[in-house]
């Protein structure tokens, strides 16, 4: 276990002192981080910060009561069967318009009685103090950054052994968990995808998490989870980088739009098809050449950003 230096925290907005709202407030020295951890291997921290004040189960079972709460931000399952959005969801009069999609807070109840978990999704967009703390921590990545909130039972599995698409923090916020999770190795997948398998022995790590602790994994980490004490809050703060296809549509759209582009539309129907094909060819190449690696990659991230 890495135990992060002492870093006081601001006020945060509604919260107690002391609440996180930058990513020194929950690793310690960032430097550090990046240099030894960042996209190596996973590692367990001792927040510097109280993390407790980010939210409570209280907070999230007045959302649920008030009814107002609605599709895509919340969903329920149970040993990663989700529960059907036709079961989870009600129609509520907004404004004299019958809308589906808002919480029925009985199914929540009775699933989560049944031992399974509940998960506020993308918290950022209306939850003010992990807004605060996701949008403090975004500076500091290059690409999008979204967060998910997980209340779980004890003594359930909420998900078997699975990738995430990208780099994750594990915040926990009230609970004990007991997490497993795989190093990285050549063979590990950066894809969303379920675990082929039980974790290798030979690459296999078990940390429990209390409160106030961080677990960071590394893009192509496997890994599951189980609450032990208490019912469990943990948040997961997600960074997706630029994929291969947004730098190819910011690449793309940059020729598209320059005039050696322009110029090859121009007498492009008067050319046979070989020409035509060497014409664009060429251009492209030298379109490529030319790209400015930085311009690209900021273009990506703010890509990413905007169609997270």
């Amino acid at each position: 276990m890495t135990t992060a230096a002492p870093v006081s925290a601001p006020r945060n907005e509604d919260g107690p002192a002391g609440t996180p709202t930058l990513l020194e407030h929950l690793v310690g020295d960032t430097d550090a981080f990046f240099r030894d951890h960042w996209a190596n291997q996973p590692v367990v921290f001792r927040a510097p910060s109280d993390l407790t004040g980010l939210i409570t189960e209280r907070e999230m079972w007045d959302e649920v009561e008030c009814g107002m709460l609605s599709r895509p931000y919340f969903t329920a399952f149970n040993e990663g069967v989700r529960t059907a959005i036709s079961d989870m969801t009600t129609k509520r009069n907004v404004v004299g318009h019958e809308l589906p999609g808002y919480v029925r807070e009985e199914q929540i109840r009775r699933d989560f009685e049944a031992g399974g978990t509940f998960k506020f999704n993308q918290a950022e967009h209306w939850h003010p103090r992990i807004r605060a703390l996701v949008k403090g921590m975004e500076p500091r990545f290059q690409g999008g950054l979204e967060s998910f909130v997980f209340l779980s039972p004890p003594g359930k599995t909420a998900m078997q052994a699975h990738y995430d698409g990208a780099h994750v923090f594990v915040l926990q916020v009230a609970g004990v968990k007991d997490w497993t999770f795989g190093r990285i190795h050549p063979g590990s997948t950066s894809d969303s995808v379920l675990h082929d398998g039980m974790i290798a022995d030979d690459q296999r790590v078990e940390a429990t998490l209390r409160p106030g602790d961080v677990l960071y994994m590394p893009h192509g980490t496997p890994h599951f989870a189980t609450a032990r004490e208490g019912n469990s809050i943990h948040i997961a703060i997600t960074v997706e980088e630029p994929t291969a296809e947004n730098l190819a549509s910011i690449l793309l759209a940059s020729f598209m739009g320059g005039t050696a582009f322009a110029e090859i539309e121009r007498d492009h129907h008067l050319r046979s098809l070989d020409e035509r094909v060497e014409s664009v060819r060429k251009a492209l190449l030298d379109h490529l050449a030319e790209a400015d690696e930085r311009s690209v990659r900021d273009a990506a991230v703010k890509l990413r950003r905007e169609h997270r």
